[in-house]
């Protein structure tokens, strides 16, 4: 410590410390016993420091004498400062908390004192009402005012009206419950006299009160047993009287069977033994049919195709005639419900199966089943259209009605005797089980496809229709799978296009095919339609391309008959074109390449008819695309159903790729863009096939040109003495002069030809044609095609003159009138080049890249005779308008004087690097 004049303070030690001082506990022992020491000191802070340092200084000591050690002081001040800190720290925390929690509780003070103020307010109302009851009825009656005693004289008669009714209630109750005592003997007796009705009413009462005993688990369980057992004993003992009055055809006792069965709330038990009986005849006349392509195939049976409609007709008229029993029986409201279960259950009844025979059928006829399934699903559509004319007549509508909500279970009015809880029917060995007739074997395809279909608004098929359609299904989705098989089977056994190839013109046989084809290809249009109705045009597209495909690689033979009806002299040609090689058979293959290339031009014609056909059709498919559950009240369609609709609407047929081609066509669009393909291949190997003929000549001329001496010839040797006498240009060799000739002359071949249309057919497709360059020639100035649709416009028709509907949509019409148009076409001169150009640039690519390549070894004359061959067969093409870049490669790298020179120009690759290796300059 220190004094005012900064002395050290002397320390009293003997000072006691406050009254209120801690001495029994250690301040330093904790915060907390540091903080109640520093409170008994209040503001006297040196107080406070020296009685906590007393007990640590040492005593004083005499003037002169050295100072003591004070280190256990500064040890004990040191961590006196810490505590002091640690306990600054945890009061500000706890003072900060503190101020926390007052400004979070504090705004909730004026709520709970509000609360507490209407709670005691309610309490004192409730009070002042119990005491002012309490007095009233401590009061004397008479002091009563006339109003309160009538109140309470009302209120007495309808506490004892309740009570009477209640009363009333529990007897009748009672009473019932009373009566089950005598249940099991009643029923045995009415059922032993007859007295079915009677017996049914009884057991609807005795259901009616089955809910007074809910309340017993027990009692409830031992009552309802005895129930179920007694409605199965009544049941079996009216099945016998019922099959009875059913084979007798007794529609009046029918009836009134039909109404013992509602009353126990068995009426769908009612229609499975009446089902059942009157779908005998329909069942034994499917499964007692002998058919020779089914299964158990018959040599003296029926095609299938024949008994079906047969069969049908059964059905409709076994319709017809329970048409009228059912009127009678039944609820009228309820009759054509009845009837279409009645009809499902036929069909689903039918042993063996629709899908089992249909895919007996399937694997009888193989690749040839297509048709026939056709055939079936088409009859099988017309009785569906004549069955649902009945149900509509039973309904009393001129339309159909779409009902979406699936089954067709009988709708007739709630039986008197209905209890709240449908009472369960449990098994019984006297009663006979029949399948349920709203029961359908869906396919595991089916079942699937309504998943990943393409389905956005789509409806349910009636439980009827389902069970007509569905064993179609599987073959639906397979048809694109069956039809490609079929249309194989056709190409590779159709007559017509596997006869013999007419020896005299082969490409006649072209045409006749192509006819033969495009025909089978319409008919795979009509059966996507029969049976898919449009929605198998995925696979139909593919299977018409495959087929188009195949059909011309099957007929690449033509090419190599015409070849060989060229060598036997069946060609013949009247030209007289002196001076040129080549011989009488020549000609005659050039006519027959050229009639080929007529027939492909032909081929091409017929395709573009044929998408024309394929185009409207797939227009025509968009409407039944778009199909919706509310068109079920506009559909007018005579040729099938809604549900026949509804099922390939629910399968993967429906894509999402299938509404993109359908919503993607337009005016210009190709259908079929791989058949197309392949016959631009076809035309390709035809149009080689004439270039062939034409370069022949002059190819064999270049086949003995590597072998040529002069590319050995070795350089004269310089004598000493000798003038230099200066070197003119070389001469070219006759190989070269007459390959520059004959290219020069294939002007004069073709312009004998150059107005064959033949020659201008996909032109395009030419070897080494610029195809920019040739669009440009093709297309017509813009005025003119202004001009030219200006007219297509007052040409078409507004209307159809006949007073009937026009069968081709005004887009088909479009296209039609498109294809008729003149198309742009190349002038003569034109097509003319085009063919020189794609000759002379075939004859320099095969120069340059088989024959040049093929010499062994060059010497300086032989480079030298080289460069100037090519240098005047370079001036030969160029009259031609012709340039071929590496033609002028080979004659630059030719041309080098030494290994020097070629090193400088040489670009290391291509012609140069073969001259080098030529020379013996590169390995």
């Amino acid at each position: 410590m220190a004094s005012a004049n900064g002395e050290p303070a002397v320390v009293d030690l003997t000072d006691p410390p406050p009254n209120d001082a801690p001495d029994a506990v250690d301040p330093l022992s904790s915060l907390g016993a540091l903080a109640a020491s520093l409170d008994c000191y209040d503001d006297d802070v040196p107080a406070f420091l020296n009685g906590l340092l007393a007990p640590h200084l040492p005593q004083a000591l005499p003037s002169g004498q050295l100072a003591p050690d004070l280190a256990p002081i500064d040890r004990q001040l040191g961590e006196l400062l810490t505590r002091l800190s640690l306990l600054s720290q945890d009061t500000s925390g706890a003072l900060e908390q503190s101020i926390h929690d007052i400004s979070r509780n504090v705004p909730r003070l004026t709520y709970d004192l509000q609360f507490m103020r209407e709670s005691a307010v309610s309490l004192q109302s409730s009070l002042h009402l119990v005491q002012d009851r309490v007095a009233r009825q401590a009061a004397p009656a008479e002091s009563d005012s006339d109003e309160a005693k009538t109140h309470r004289a009302l209120e007495r008669l309808g506490h004892l009206d309740k009570l009477k009714t209640r009363m009333e209630s529990a007897r009748d109750i009672l009473a019932e419950a009373e009566s089950w005592s005598t249940l099991e003997g009643e029923i045995t007796s009415l059922i032993a006299e007859k007295r079915w009705t009677k017996a049914g009413q009884r057991l609807a009462e005795a259901a009616k009160s089955l809910r007074v005993f809910q309340s017993a688990e027990g009692e409830y369980e031992s009552k309802r047993s005895l129930l179920v057992s007694l409605q199965n004993e009544l049941e079996t003992a009216l099945s016998a009287a019922l099959k009875d009055a059913i084979a007798r055809v007794d529609t009046k006792e029918c009836a009134s069977f039909h109404d013992v069965f509602r009353m126990m709330d068995r009426g769908s038990e009612f229609q499975t033994y009446y089902f059942a009986a009157r779908r005998a005849p329909i069942s034994k006349a499917w499964a007692e049919a002998e058919l020779s392509d089914a299964d158990s195939p018959s040599e003296d049976g029926l095609p299938f195709t024949v008994f079906l409609p047969r069969f049908y007709a059964t059905v409709l008229s076994t319709l017809n005639a329970e048409k009228s029993q059912i009127a009678a029986i039944f609820p009228a409201e309820s009759t054509a419900n009845v009837l279409g279960a009645f009809f499902q259950a036929a069909l689903d009844d039918l042993s063996p199966s629709m899908q089992f025979r249909l895919s007996a059928v399937s694997e009888h006829h193989g690749p040839q089943a297509l048709p026939e399934i056709i055939r079936a699903f088409k009859a099988t559509e017309e009785f569906g259209h004549s069955v649902q004319g009945l149900m509509d007549k039973l309904s009393g509508l001129d339309r159909r009605i779409s009902n979406v909500s699936g089954s067709l279970s009988p709708a007739g009015p709630a039986s008197p005797a209905a209890s709240t809880a449908r009472l369960r029917r449990e098994p019984s060995l006297s009663s006979p089980s029949f399948a349920s007739p709203h029961t359908r074997h869906v396919s595991v395809s089916h079942r699937f496809s309504r998943t990943f279909s393409f389905a956005p608004e789509v409806s349910s098929p009636t439980g009827w229709e389902g069970s007509l359609y569905e064993p179609f299904h599987d073959l639906q989705v397979s048809y694109p799978a069956m039809e490609k098989k079929y249309l194989g089977y056709l190409l590779a056994n159709d007559p017509p296009l596997n006869g013999e190839i007419s020896e005299e013109n082969p490409a006649r046989t072209l045409t006749s095919r192509a006819t033969t084809l495009f025909a089978l290809a319409e008919d795979a249009v009509a059966r996507c339609l029969a049976l898919t109705h449009g929605y198998g045009a995925l696979g139909l597209l593919e299977a018409l391309a495959g087929t188009v495909a195949e059909f011309l690689s099957d007929n690449k033979g033509i090419i190599e008959a015409a070849r060989g009806a060229a060598r036997r002299g069946a060609g013949h040609d009247t030209l007289d074109l002196e001076g040129l090689d080549y011989s009488p058979q020549d000609w005659g293959a050039f006519q027959l390449g050229l009639h080929v290339l007529e027939a492909c031009r032909d081929v091409r014609d017929r395709l573009s008819a044929f998408e024309r056909k394929l185009h409207a059709a797939l227009l025509g498919i968009a409407s039944t695309l778009a199909l919706t559950p509310a068109d079920g009240l506009t559909f007018q369609r005579t040729d099938t159903t809604l549900g026949a609709i509804t099922l390939l609407q629910q399968s993967t047929l429906n894509s999402a790729e299938l509404h993109a081609l359908v919503s993607g066509l337009s005016s210009d669009s190709y259908p079929l863009p791989a058949a197309r393909e392949a016959l631009s291949s076809f035309t390709r190997a035809a149009q080689v096939f004439l270039q062939g003929i034409i370069l022949r000549p002059l190819q064999s001329h270049l086949d003995a040109y590597p072998s040529l001496s002069v590319w050995a010839q070795p350089e004269k040797p310089t004598r000493r003495g000798e003038l230099a006498i200066p070197s003119f240009s070389l001469s070219p060799t006759d190989t070269i002069l007459r390959v520059s000739e004959g290219l020069l002359n294939l002007l004069r071949v073709f312009e004998v030809y150059a107005a064959d249309d033949a020659l201008a057919f996909s032109i395009e497709t030419l070897p080494f044609v610029d195809v920019d360059s040739l669009r440009e020639l093709l297309a017509p100035k813009e005025e003119e095609r202004e001009l030219e649709r200006g007219s297509e416009r007052e040409r078409t028709p507004s209307g159809v003159g006949s007073g009937q509907a026009s069968p081709i949509p005004a887009s088909t019409t479009a296209i039609t009138s498109k294809a008729a148009a003149t198309e742009p076409a190349l002038t003569p001169e034109a097509v003319l080049s085009t063919w020189v150009s794609s000759l002379a640039l075939s004859l320099l690519s095969h120069l340059t890249r088989t024959t040049l390549p093929a010499i062994r070894s060059l010497t300086a004359p032989g480079a030298a005779q080289l460069a100037s061959d090519l240098a005047y067969l370079s001036n030969a093409v160029r009259a031609l308008d012709v340039e071929w870049e590496d033609l002028e490669r080979w004659r630059e790298a030719a041309e080098s004087k030494d290994e020097g020179e070629w090193r400088r120009k040489s670009d290391g690759k291509g012609a140069w690097i073969a001259v080098g290796r030529l020379r013996g300059w590169a390995v």
